[in-house]
């Protein structure tokens, strides 16, 4: 089972995993200065786009240490239009996260299905390929 959390996003909404329950999420763990994760975020963003309406969620799980205005810059920058959160260390040990960027896909069930580290074109299309299996799997 994923690791539950509640933290707030950027613009000061709370989320918490275990309400999404129901829904597949994805779990971004990046930060500002890695050149990986500036490149998979398009990417990201249009996966989001793509089934956002079938009951996906993507949240950017932030693992930056110190200064959320620079973040916050990242993300307008980026024109990232899923939530971010800063993600504590306790959070991100949770998750087992290796390297970044790292990604956890969740089942609508809560149950951790994939994890993949870094980015490539092979990474997008596997992701691709398994949020569309999830989104469409009945509960």
């Amino acid at each position: 089972m994923a690791p539950d959390f509640t933290l707030k996003t950027l613009d000061g909404q709370e989320i918490t995993l275990s309400q999404l329950k129901g829904k597949v999420v994805l779990l971004d763990f990046w930060a500002t200065w890695c050149g990986p994760c500036r490149e998979s975020i398009p990417h990201l963003i249009h996966l989001y786009n793509r089934y956002r309406g079938n009951g996906f969620e993507l949240i950017g799980m932030d693992v930056d240490k110190g200064d959320v205005d620079t973040v916050r810059r990242f993300v307008k920058s980026m024109d990232i239009p899923y939530p971010v959160v800063v993600a504590p260390d306790d959070v991100a040990r949770s998750y087992r996260v290796s390297g970044i960027p790292e990604t956890v896909l969740i089942d609508k069930e809560g149950t951790i299905r994939e994890r993949m580290v870094g980015f490539s074109s092979t990474i997008v299309q596997e992701l691709t390929k398994k949020v569309a299996e999830l989104t469409s799997e009945k509960p």
